[in-house]
Parts: C-alpha cells; sequence; structure tokens
C-alpha cells in the first residue's frame, strides 16, 4: 500500500522510488531470465556489449510475466492509477542502441492534450547506475502545465539530436538522477520529461508499462496515436488466468472497437 506522502510525491514531482524492492536472489532470477530471453531473440548468447531493443519482452518468459502482477508492482500501480487499469506491453534493452551515450531531454507522451491520461512505465535495471554513467535522470514536475509546456523546446531538440537547452548542453540541466543498483524500481509517468547521459557498459534494463483504462474520447485518440498495440496484448496476456491479468485484458475487445470506431470518425 502507498502511503498519501508517496501518492503526492508522485502527483507533484511525476515519479517515485522504490529502492530494493526486489531481493539479490530475485534480481538474479530476472537477469538469468532476461538472458534467455536476448539469447532467444538473437538465437546466439549476446555478447557483453551487444545492442539489443527486445518487443514484448517479460511475456516471452513466465518468471518475467510474474512481474507484471507482483504485489510490489502491481500495488503500487493501483495505488496510482486506482483499482482498473490496464496492460500496455514491456521492453527489454541492453546497451544503447545507436550506439550512443545519449538520449537527450524527452517526454514519452509529450503535449498538453496528454497531462490529462496517466501513463506509467516502470524501470527494472539490471546493472547499477550513476548519473555520470547511465543512470535515467529526470526534470520533477515536467508531466505538469506550466513546466511541461515551457520544456517544449526539449522535445524538438531531442528529435533534432541538437545538444542545446536554452543555453546549457543535456547534462548540464537541473534534475533528479535515479542512480540505481539492481532491486531499486522506478516509476514514472510518461509525460515527465526524462534523459540518459554517460551511458558506460552494458546497461541492461526492464520496462513494463501500465495506463489507466480509457474512459473518453481523448484518451482513445492517445491510444491510438501512441499505442495501439495495448489494445493487442501477447498471447501470454491473453491467456494468463490469474485475476490480476485477466481483469487488465477484459474488456479490451470492446475498447479496441469503441477507440477504431471514434478513429473512423
Amino acid at each position: 500500500m502507498l502511503t498519501q506522502e508517496q501518492i503526492k510525491h508522485f502527483e507533484t514531482f511525476g515519479f517515485l522510488c522504490s529502492r530494493q524492492l526486489f531481493s539479490a536472489s530475485e534480481m538474479e532470477a530476472i537477469k538469468l531470465a532476461a538472458e534467455q530471453v536476448w539469447t532467444e531473440e538473437l538465437g546466439k548468447t549476446p555478447a557483453a556489449d551487444e545492442e539489443m531493443h527486445t518487443v514484448p519482452f517479460v511475456e516471452r518468459n513466465e518468471t518475467l510475466l510474474r512481474l507484471v502482477d507482483d504485489d510490489r508492482i502491481h500495488g503500487v500501480i493501483s495505488g496510482l492509477l486506482g483499482e482498473d487499469f490496464i496492460w500496455s506491453g514491456s521492453e527489454g534493452n541492453r546497451g544503447f542502441l545507436k550506439g550512443t551515450p545519449i538520449h537527450h531531454w524527452h517526454a514519452d507522451r509529450p503535449g498538453e492534450s496528454e497531462l490529462g491520461y496517466t501513463r506509467i512505465k516502470i524501470m527494472v535495471y539490471l546493472d547499477p547506475t550513476t548519473k555520470e554513467e547511465g543512470a535515467i535522470r529526470v526534470i520533477p514536475g515536467s508531466h505538469r502545465l506550466p513546466l511541461h509546456e515551457d520544456l517544449r523546446p526539449f522535445q524538438e531538440n531531442h528529435i533534432k539530436h541538437i545538444d542545446d537547452f536554452f543555453g546549457m548542453k543535456g547534462p548540464d540541466v537541473p534534475c533528479y538522477a535515479f542512480e540505481s543498483e539492481p532491486g531499486d524500481v522506478l516509476f514514472f509517468n510518461q509525460s515527465l520529461f526524462h534523459g540518459v547521459y554517460g551511458k558506460t557498459g552494458p546497461r541492461r534494463y526492464i520496462a513494463l508499462k501500465f495506463i489507466a483504462r480509457p474512459t473518453c474520447d481523448a484518451h482513445f485518440a492517445s491510444l491510438m496515436r501512441w499505442s495501439k498495440y495495448a489494445f493487442h496484448p501477447h498471447e501470454r496476456i491473453l491467456d494468463c488466468d490469474r485475476p490480476v491479468i485477466r481483469k487488465m485484458v477484459d474488456g479490451l475487445d470492446e475498447l479496441r472497437e469503441q477507440a477504431e470506431s471514434l478513429a473512423d470518425t
């Protein structure tokens, strides 16, 4: 259960840190399962510096699938989104794609029209990170107006790979860096501006995504723009009979039909 202080922290700053949510032995099992998925995807054991972006990810391994309805994950999501939410997929990443040690400041779901629909991304890092060596950095409160709109030029520079953020280089922008050890977990609003600088080493992580069940036209429009895949979960999710997962997919066909009908009008 989340405290009111934790909920207020997330609402105000747009993120929540859970330190050592998973034990060392649990993390070893998670790492092993993740490497199994990457090995199956690649067809061989990945090299230490292999760069991979694998989607879907946890759905492809039973050990990792347990993360989706783990009480420590589910309890936080329920506290932040309420009891009625849906699954929005997962990804497994290692290295830094395109060989660059930076990922400039951006929001996954940018724009004023997106701020009324809460979508949460959960980062489970398999390797230690520090601010100067690959930790995710966030700009607290940037999921809310007016700061979100004030930072919109950052989104354009991210897209254009321009390292100029109001006269500062990316690493110099004021922020909170989620320095982590395996077992630490970050929950953040996908409209929050974030970035990564100074990547070194393997930098392996798993991302899980949950979204509030859509209830209005704006929500459906957002899903059709950004997350159509949420209407088509992996077969392991669809076939799972565990109550928490079952609840996330019940009624999904009707939601998809509603979204598609609105898109056609």
